[in-house]
């Protein structure tokens, strides 16, 4: 639900408890926001990220305000919170060139525009189909909820496996398997986006 996040943080603050967002996947502009809950409408108290804040490095990050981050004590000899690769600098210029990158070329917007284009296309052309439940995404995070099959077969997995026959890749996924994931980079051409996004169309229509 639209606001299920922005209730959790209301209820773990009036709980007096940490809201921690794993941002690994979602953050860095993916959703068409630099993190996934500036869209969601809620500040958490700890943020993770990784994976794309690399720029191709192996770079993770936890982060928070000073409140949180002090809660850990000074160091008496035995290394409290700490990371074999920390400040690694090959990795840490790497992130720096991901964050210019991403601002100098404008990715946050166009993952927002991208993803907005391919929801109504998905939408318009499966609009029309008793197996589609629901197409629906933030920016390049998208899924195609497929109707549970009888029999408990996972129908997303059958439509991964046509589309990938069709030189596509998707992900199964959803607690019962009915949901195709699509997280396209911000990167490709408007051209290759619709290529992918017809194929994805055959695919799923061929599992009918």
């Amino acid at each position: 639900p639209d606001d299920f996040l922005a209730g959790l943080a209301e209820r773990t603050r009036a709980g007096g408890a940490l809201l921690i967002a794993d941002e690994v996947f979602t953050g860095m502009g993916r959703t068409g926001a630099l993190l996934a809950c500036d869209r969601e409408g809620f500040v958490p108290d700890l943020v993770c990220l990784g994976k794309a804040l690399g720029g191709g490095m192996p770079l993770s990050v936890c982060c928070g305000p000073p409140e949180v981050m002090d809660a850990w004590p000074a160091s008496t000899g035995e290394a409290i919170h700490t990371s074999t690769f920390l400040g690694h600098p090959l990795s840490c210029a790497g992130g720096l060139g991901f964050l210019a990158a991403l601002e100098a070329d404008g990715l946050t917007e166009r993952a927002r525009r991208l993803g907005d284009r391919a929801v109504a296309f998905l939408a318009r052309e499966l609009g029309g189909q008793e197996d589609v439940v629901e197409v629906r995404g933030r920016g390049l995070m998208m899924g195609v909820e497929l109707a549970r099959r009888a029999g408990g077969a996972a129908p997303a997995a059958e439509v991964a496996e046509r589309a990938l026959a069709l030189g596509l890749i998707v992900l199964p996924a959803g607690e019962d398997g009915n949901v195709v994931e699509l997280t396209p980079p911000a990167t490709l051409a408007v051209a290759e986006l619709e290529q992918g996004l017809g194929t994805l169309v055959r695919a799923i229509r061929s599992a009918r």
